[in-house]
């Protein structure tokens, strides 16, 4: 034990002694202390404002985050423990002495792991601290519990490093290069990412074996806490049981076994250690030797005169000679070939599971590979960049060869561009393999249409650029630093400074160092309107950086001599030769930032997040009062739009025939420019101008960026009576912006809304809702909804306060050629009345005739493919179209079908379709919904269009999404609720549910359980993550995974209580008592609120079913169903006799999570299948009450019985449902 104890306390002095231990203790003390005292730091105080920020959630989490982005920090100290000695030559002298494996292996490894230990235990005084700062949010910082920071630290971090510094140390012990090392912590970086992609993306292996076999955490902590509410999240820990109690054991099992292999294979002998190297030595001795032996020549020669020759010819050669020896020393290495495979890998894995949602797969357009495979290959491009930059500049050195080197006749520049060119070969190659990994896994999925100028575009035109940046950047700091390894550390400063800059508010891309603009490919536009910003923002960069490559070719070591006045010295000698290139690219630099500042910031305004929330909340400041004046109400719309795609522009002028539908006279207008105002989108020109009455008017007040104008009217506008509005529209594109791009227009893909026109009176939707931003800027509370008493809000309808329903006309143009001298289609919701041309310009007018609708309206202009068919309506033929590119065809004909088949369960269960066609139009995936106009569904190409699906039972979500927005035709253009809490009930939940019932019909009742399963997940995980409070579904606001979510499993649920007609009956009947309200002249009356929807459901329900009305819409109740036994024996009739016992529990929880017990009185289903699990078959099925805690049944089934067990089709919201269900064993 003494020597252990020697080899121990000299680790630990050593690591004492050691700048880097405390720059690691500093790294994590930082890192923690921002998460807690800065809410823009780190993943909880970005996720949700109601987690605590020292709570025992995000202490765990946190720590989990730091052990897997400190991989590397391990690795760097358990592997240069045992490395030291052979990088200094002292192991011969160590290796004299009787020194035991267990003293010398373990007093290393010992003393690492305290040194790391202490290291992380950074994060524990780091969090501590940060509760006290006196800037942080206090209100998210509960007082201190020693327990909160200790148990995860232990569980999490120290546990980590004991299986990761165990494998690092093995892993260096018998490979002796930290190189190897380094590569070991990457690989273990991108593996985990790999598994991580493929457990989310497929759920192929249960939460329970994903969570145990999760080595870093964040898997386990999902299958823990997924569903954990805020108030859980704020006061549990981790119990050491189930998933988390397996994990640690497992992952500390191989921890230790990873030391058991580095005892078992650690030669404890010089002769062992040094063979190889020895030998190698050996021969590279003899091989000298005969390249320098003396030869006696036979023939007497003279001797040839040599020409010394050193001109550009010359330097190419040397160039030339040298780049090629450096390629060849890479790409000779194993590490090279490691960082290739394990780039592949995780390309090809990302490439499988490209664009997959809810596990089902879609088609590998080339788009979502380039996105996929890049996605996966990007961080290596810059590890190589950082690995191999230090490697090429330190090679000559760390082989003391660096005297030879430098006496060599060669010219800096020449030595300097052969490892640049050296390093983006390597780059290129990897960029190469990325590529050929997309283009492999399209072949593997069956896709051939294979668009290989596009990868070479997205690859070496757009990405490689980027990497080169980086590369420079790498060169740079390796030349000008005296060690390596600070080199490193820097080099990954300014890799992840960039993002931590960034969520503080840095945002403008000239002096986030390296950052350009981001560019997104759509295959209905292009790079589109990217491009130009992602040219100059690179073109600045680059520019720089090769600034700093001059710089670095100028400092450039060469000699014995390495001190500053040294270097300064060569430099100044250097830089008359050098100075041409500087100036050269210094001009670069300056002549692009500059065109980048002036479109940025001249042609435009660049606002960052913060400085848009401060405009969002001067708006609410100065006219939130004026929210509840009276104003009149628009009746009609009547719009002439020209679009001029190739500019991302439009103009037109607008007519709005308004009504006073009050009791009282208005003697003011108040117009609201909600794109002005909101979310720091400001044009340096108003986009509405020229407004004007039909009576005389004046301007009271108007904000100085146009966003709020308050006219006066001489005369009073009486009840009832109308008035005619008319104002221009416009919006002007000029240049290009720093981020913020208007993603409405495309060169083909246009589609803006009504959002443009203008809003009369306040515009709530520009409100900040983000309570912790609210609060930033000391807002109030917002209410987001107003109560079902209240008395405007029960007259204003969900959507909009300015009108109730409208009559619509509009004529829109666009151009005849565009940027790609191509005809475009002009769209908007209504019947085309006619089109024509002029003057280059493409004219189509759409008249709704007299069906009024929602002041919701769209413009859309592309290039289009169109199918068309024709469907027999309830009230007539109805056209349904389908607008699409010709790349995009794939789910074209399943849209039209779940169009035909949701039009025919809608007319037949609600009411006939009230209009004659019905479109589908896809736009741009930078934007991703799918949005129902009258009559017209603008589809994002990112959610739809490219959905596969090849089982019987694979999730068609392309034909879901076509069945909800289908449905919006009725909930929501039928009929619209009041702009009151529990509203959004009335149109989502019944959208969604009317989509579930039509895809039950197409995948059949058993095959429920897939979707239920998906709708229950959404909603427990929505209700974790949830902001604000949750609400019942009767008053829910603004929480959407309450009104999609859980709202469709209630209804569905409720429609299995009571049977599918009567509540299809039941929602008939109050859509025709309420549909169109307020559609008149007359006076606005009540909207219907969520207390006439729930009476019709009441009316549907027998009494003994009532209660779960009021548990599932008007409370928040959860159940705990578990399947304990399940056994059958055979009966004398051939028959099986099952019997099943089960758990039933029930509570009851506020909007924070707190729950409360309930009585048990509920009829739940209870289930006999046959067959594999998630393949059964239902042999029985029986809603029983349960009135006790458990409860045993007897059931007789015809076939041999294999699963049992309790709502097993998910109809009810239980937090663990994957315990419902049981195998059926034979006793």
């Amino acid at each position: 034990m003494t020597q252990f104890w020697e080899f121990f306390t000299f680790e630990l002095k050593f690591r004492a002694k050691s700048v880097s231990t405390y720059v690691y203790f500093l790294l994590w003390f930082a890192f923690e202390f921002l998460c807690i005292a800065s809410e823009s730091f780190g993943p909880i105080g970005n996720a949700n404002g109601k987690i605590l920020l020292n709570g025992p959630y995000a202490n765990t989490y946190n720590y989990i985050g730091a052990s897997f982005f400190g991989v590397i920090v391990i690795a760097a100290i358990f592997g240069t423990s045992i490395l030291r000695d052979f990088q200094r030559d002292t192991i011969q002298i160590l290796f004299t002495k009787p020194i035991s494996k267990f003293a010398y292996l373990g007093g290393r490894w010992a003393g690492s792991f305290v040194a790391t230990v202490f290291a992380f235990s950074g994060m524990l005084f780091g969090g501590f601290i940060g509760t006290f700062a006196p800037w942080a949010d206090h209100a998210r910082i509960a007082p201190n519990h020693l327990l909160w920071y200790l148990q995860p630290f232990f569980s999490v971090a120290v546990v980590q490093i004991f299986f990761l510094g165990s494998l690092f140390f093995l892993v260096a012990a018998l490979s002796r290069k930290i190189f190897i090392v380094y590569l070991q912590g990457a690989a273990i970086f991108m593996l985990y990412i790999i598994g991580v992609n493929a457990f989310s993306a497929t759920r192929s292996l249960e939460h329970f074996w994903s969570a145990i076999l999760d080595p870093i955490g964040f898997l386990y902590n999902d299958a823990i806490t997924r569903y954990w509410t805020v108030i859980e999240k704020n006061t549990l820990l981790y119990s050491w049981s189930g998933v988390f109690l397996y994990n640690r054991l497992l992952w500390s099992s191989i921890g230790l076994l990873a030391l058991l292999a580095v005892w078992k294979f650690f030669p404890m002998s010089v002769e062992s250690l040094t063979a190889k190297s020895s030998s190698k030595r050996a021969n590279l001795q003899r091989e000298q030797e005969e390249t320098v032996k003396p030869r006696r020549s036979l023939v007497a020669i003279p001797l040839p005169r040599v020409n010394q020759i050193f001109g550009p010819g010359t330097s190419f050669a040397q160039f030339v000679s040298l780049t090629r020896i450096r390629i060849s020393n890479i790409v000779h290495e194993v590490p090279f070939w490691g960082i290739l495979f394990l780039m592949a890998a995780i390309s090809l894995n990302n490439g499988h599971f490209a664009g997959r949602r809810g596990g089902e797969n879609v088609w590998p357009v080339t788009y979502l590979m380039l996105q996929s495979v890049e996605g996966g290959a990007s961080l290596f491009f810059y590890i190589v960049a950082t690995l191999y930059g230090a490697e090429l500049i330190w090679r000559e050195r760390d082989t003391h060869f660096a005297g030879i080197h430098d006496a060599l006749p060669m010219r800096e520049t020449t030595d300097w561009l052969s490892k640049l060119t050296a390093l983006c070969f390597v780059e290129l190659v990897l960029l190469t393999v990325a590529g050929l990994c997309g283009v492999i896994m399209q072949i593997v999925a069956g896709y051939y249409h294979y668009e290989l100028l596009q990868y070479a575009k997205e690859l070496y035109l757009v990405t490689f650029p980027q990497v080169l940046i980086y590369v420079l950047l790498a060169l740079f700091i390796q030349t000008v630093v005296s060690n390596k390894f600070i080199g490193h550390g820097l080099v990954i400063l300014v890799f992840v400074v960039t993002p931590i800059l960034q969520s503080f508010g840095w945002e403008n891309t000239l002096y986030l160092i390296g950052n350009t603009t981001s560019v997104t490919y759509s295959d209905m536009n292009g790079y589109g309107h990217f491009v130009q910003a992602l040219i100059w923002s690179t073109s600045y960069w680059l520019g720089f950086m090769c600034v700093l490559g001059v710089i670095s070719i100028a400092l450039a070591r060469r000699g014995a001599e390495e001190g500053w006045a040294s270097r300064f010295k060569l430099a100044r000698q250097r830089a008359p030769r050098l100075l041409p290139a500087g100036i050269f690219f210094l001009l670069v630099t300056l002549g692009s930032g500059g065109w980048f500042f002036y479109n940025a910031h001249i042609l435009n305004q660049f606002i960052s997040a913060k400085q848009g929330r401060v405009l969002q909340a001067d708006y609410e400041r100065a006219y939130k009062k004026y929210e509840r004046q009276p104003m009149p109400k628009i009746i009609a719309v009547d719009a002439n739009i020209d679009i001029f795609p190739e500019r991302r522009s439009f103009t037109g002028t607008g007519h709005y025939l308004l009504q006073n539908k009050t009791s009282a006279q208005i003697s003011q207008i108040h117009i609201s420019d909600a794109h002005a105002a909101a979310f720091g989108s400001i044009d340096l020109q108003p986009s509405i101008s020229n407004v004007h009455f039909d009576r005389p008017f004046h301007i009271i007040s108007t904000s100085p960026g146009g966003q709020y104008t308050i006219y006066q009217f001489e005369t009073p506008l009486a009840p009832g009576e109308k008035l005619d509005m008319t104002f221009s529209l416009a919006h002007i594109s000029r240049g290009f912006k720093d981020g913020h791009e208007r993603a409405e227009f495309a060169y083909s893909g246009t589609f803006f809304d009504s959002g443009y026109f203008p809003t009369i009176g306040y515009d709530s939707g520009v409100e900040l809702d983000d309570p912790r931003r609210r609060h930033e800027e000391k807002l109030g509370e917002l209410e987001l909804l107003p109560h079902r008493d209240d008395a405007l809000g029960s007259v204003t309808n969900l959507f909009t306060k300015q009108s109730d329903w409208i009559t619509f006309h509009t004529t829109v143009s666009t151009s005849d050629s565009d940027n790609e001298g191509k005809p475009q289609i002009a769209i908007s919701p209504g019947y085309l009345q006619a089109d024509w041309h002029k003057d280059g310009r493409h004219y189509f007018t759409y008249d709704m005739g007299e069906v009024k609708t929602a002041d919701f309206f769209s413009f859309i202009s592309a290039r289009y493919d169109v199918k068309r068919v024709a469907y027999a309506g309830a009230a007539g033929p109805i056209n349904i179209e389908v607008y699409h590119i010709p790349a995009h065809n794939f789910d074209v004909d399943d849209m039209i079908e779940a169009t035909k088949a949701g039009l025919n369960y809608y007319e037949k269960n609600y009411s006939s379709f009230q209009f004659k066609q019905y479109r589908i139009l896809e736009f741009p995936r930078y934007r991703t919904f799918a949005q129902s106009f009258p009559n017209t569904v603008p589809f994002s190409e990112a959610i739809g269009f490219i959905d596969r699906t090849e089982k019987p039972d694979d999730i068609d979500f392309a034909y879901f999404v076509t069945c909800h927005e289908l449905a919006h035709q009725w909930w929501g253009h039928q009929i619209i609720g009041s702009q009151t809490e529990g509203s959004n009930m009335m149109s989502e939940s019944l959208a969604e549910y009317s989509a579930l019932r039509v895809m039950e019909k197409k995948y059949g009742t058993e095959n429920m359980r897939k979707f239920l399963a998906h709708e229950l997940d959404g909603y427990l995980r929505g209700r974790s993550g949830e902001i604000r409070h949750e609400n019942p579904l009767v008053l829910v606001q603004n929480e959407q995974y309450v009104w999609y979510q859980k709202g469709s499993v209630a209804l569905y649920a409720l429609s299995d209580y009571i049977g599918e007609d009567k509540l299809n009956a039941a929602l008939r009947n109050f859509l025709m008592q309420y549909r169109y309200a307020n559609a008149t002249d007359a006076q606005s009356g009540p909207y219907p609120d969520t207390r006439q929807f729930v009476a019709a459901l009441r009316a549907a329900t027998p009494p003994e079913l009532q209660y779960y009305i009021t548990d599932a819409f008007e409370n928040i109740v959860l159940y705990d169903n578990k399947a304990i036994t399940a056994s059958y024996i055979e009966t004398a009739d051939k028959k099986y006799k099952v019997t099943l016992t089960v758990q039933a529990k029930k509570v009851k929880a506020d909007g924070n999570g707190a729950e409360t017990p309930m009585s048990l009185n509920d009829y739940i289903d209870i289930g006999v299948f046959s067959g594999k699990k998630n393949h059964e078959k239902q042999l029985y099925l029986k809603k029983e009450k349960l009135s006790q805690e458990k409860q045993t049944f007897e059931i007789v089934v015809d076939e041999l019985p294999t699963r049992a067990g309790i709502d097993p089709y998910n109809k009810l919201i239980d937090r663990v449902s994957d315990d419902n269900e049981i195998d059926v064993s034979k006793p």
